[in-house]
């Protein structure tokens, strides 16, 4: 279209104006023909970014600086299911939930499922890991557990991580605790008699003894303190059909032999037997020798 005419003074205002509008539809249409493929390549491309954490060895980094655990390997599933190719993440616990918190189409994993989430619009898949959360002796000890109260009453002292829910649950129940920095200094302190006991998670034990070279029958559970799933953890405001998608892909992978290899890889990797249920995830199948609390 010949821009000169815009420039001319119009002898017909009203002619002039049509013309004008004309135009502008033009070029508007121009524009949306133009644009609507990259918009829509745009929506095909929307993914969910996936993001974990350092919680071994359910999702951790590896010695060649790998995302890598028995999570990270039911996503690596998934996606070669859905044929998608978004990295995996690995963020600090609080950068990742706030993300999580703050943005749609954001899949952190694993993720405990509470109230307080669910009321806040996050959609859940899973279980994938079921954590038990115990108070480990070492292997003389004659302790037995039947109820929380006993380690109150026969005063002992526990070990756990500063900042931990597992400490903090035991500090309001007024339990003699030692706060320290990480689960590497709990377990040489059970080891060397310092404290009587040592709060952690089964899998997390297993992880941490084959890392210092301990023998895995070095320490024994005496009391389960807690059993809680963890899953993948999908934020508000999510794609529904993304949402359905991975889904779809979860139920799918459940019914191959996925998650009876993934155990028993893991089993040999963890030096810790494992198996899988569909309504608990991944969890330690050891032989117990403490009473479960309620």
């Amino acid at each position: 279209m010949n821009m000169s005419l815009l420039q001319q003074k119009p002898n017909d205002p009203a002619g002039y104006l049509h013309f004008l509008k004309v135009y502008l539809s033009a070029v508007i249409c121009c524009l949306i023909i133009l644009l609507f493929p990259q918009n829509l390549r745009a929506a095909q491309a929307q993914e969910l970014r996936l993001v974990t954490s350092q919680w071994p060895p359910s999702n951790y980094v590896d010695e060649q600086g790998e995302p890598t655990g028995l999570s990270v390997e039911v996503v690596h599933a998934l996606k070669k299911i859905l044929n998608v190719s978004t990295p995996v993440e690995v963020l600090p616990w609080a950068r990742g939930y706030l993300t999580a918190k703050s943005k749609p189409n954001v899949m952190l994993f694993t993720a405990g499922q509470t109230q307080e989430r669910r009321d806040m619009g996050f959609q859940f898949i899973g279980p994938v890991v079921m954590w038990n959360h115990v108070l480990m002796a070492a292997k003389e000890s004659s302790l037995e557990l039947a109820e929380l109260e006993e380690v109150l009453n026969q005063d002992l002292t526990v070990a756990g991580v500063r900042g931990s829910w597992q400490l903090k649950l035991l500090q309001d129940a007024g339990v003699k605790t030692v706060a320290t920095e990480g689960h590497e200094t709990n377990v040489r302190m059970l080891m060397a008699g310092r404290v009587d006991l040592w709060i952690t998670s089964q899998l997390q034990a297993s992880v941490l003894l084959r890392e210092l070279q301990i023998p895995q029958e070095a320490v024994k559970p005496v009391y389960t303190v807690r059993r809680s799933p963890s899953y993948l953890m999908l934020s508000k405001g999510s794609d529904p059909l993304l949402i359905a998608q991975w889904r779809a892909a979860y139920e799918k992978l459940l019914q191959t032999d996925f998650f009876e290899k993934t155990a028993m890889n893991w089993s040999g990797k963890l030096g810790i037997p494992l198996r899988f249920e569909p309504s608990e995830g991944f969890y330690a199948d050891t032989q117990l020798t403490e009473k479960t609390g309620s």
